[in-house]
């Protein structure tokens, strides 16, 4: 066990690292969690991110995926707000409010794909969240995805929290690795349902 939590931590660390933005047909962020005042310091970081790769042309539209937690608004809505500040066309943002994990996150974005015929994602999330997410995204099917991690998180910036979260990911995705087969995943999961 603790060859394989090493294997995966050193594993983790470099997909986030190593992961570059590349075009594709829509972005789609991550939600992370809103706090009473606004967004979180990593929400915000992946936000910024986001609204960047969108004004350098790698996708023309954008997934703001993620529920309500704590705080209202939802994620997503947080997230809207934040990008037209940014001065993102409202036009360009596709809200998913359901959304209460990794796997919900991806399986009702891959819904609003299937909607608009898109094909390819480029994923916005923090460097340690990029390889479950991209195994997530290859198991509901999506034909071509891209990690872009917000390097300018302070879950990366910040080393202690850099190796806290990155330690607590080698949890969850050694859970998804081993669950996703039993039942088979494509037994549990549908992506005909999305919000707009």
């Amino acid at each position: 066990m603790f060859s394989w939590g090493s294997y995966q931590y050193i594993s983790i660390s470099r997909v986030g690292g190593a992961a570059q933005p590349q075009q594709a047909d829509v972005i789609i962020v991550l939600g992370a969690a809103v706090w009473a005042e606004g967004p979180s310091p990593a929400l915000e970081a992946r936000v910024n991110h986001a609204a960047h790769l969108y004004k350098e042309g790698f996708a023309d539209n954008l997934i703001l995926t993620g529920g309500l937690g704590v705080h209202p608004p939802t994620e997503a809505r947080v997230m809207k707000e934040v990008l037209k500040d940014l001065g993102v066309e409202r036009e360009a943002l596709y809200l998913e409010e359901r959304a209460k994990n990794t796997l919900e996150n991806i399986k009702y974005s891959k819904g609003i794909m299937d909607r608009q015929d898109w094909e390819s994602a480029l994923i916005v999330t923090d460097f340690f969240h990029i390889k479950r997410a991209l195994l997530i995204a290859e198991d509901l099917g999506i034909e071509e995805a891209h990690g872009a991690p917000a390097q300018n998180s302070p879950l990366y910036q910040n080393p202690e929290l850099r190796l806290l979260y990155t330690s607590r990911e080698v949890l969850a995705y050694t859970s998804y690795y081993f669950e996703r087969t039993w039942p088979p995943i494509s037994s549990q999961i549908t992506t005909n349902q999305y919000t707009l």
